[in-house]
């Protein structure tokens, strides 16, 4: 029993950094159909689709190092109250 609540207390603190990564693929393939959708519109295929997907691609990323940045902050709190 107790080693079934030490997997659940490391599942529970490593949730949020498993979604990061789907996160920015997320960002990465909607921008990729925007551009595809505007590069059909303009007819400047495959130029907005290319922006596109590194404008997802850098939004994903900032995302990414913020949350990242403030769950490390959340756990270093977290360590503080217990010592």
């Amino acid at each position: 029993m107790n080693e079934e609540k030490k997997f659940g207390e490391l599942m529970q603190t490593a949730a949020p950094y498993m979604t990061l990564g789907i996160q920015i693929a997320a960002a990465v393939v909607l921008f990729l159909f925007i551009g595809k959708y505007a590069d059909k519109a303009f007819g400047t295929k495959p130029w907005l689709m290319v922006t596109g997907i590194m404008l997802g691609f850098t939004g994903g990323m900032i995302h990414f190092f913020r949350e990242v940045i403030e769950l490390s902050k959340k756990e270093e709190d977290e360590r503080r109250k217990k010592n």
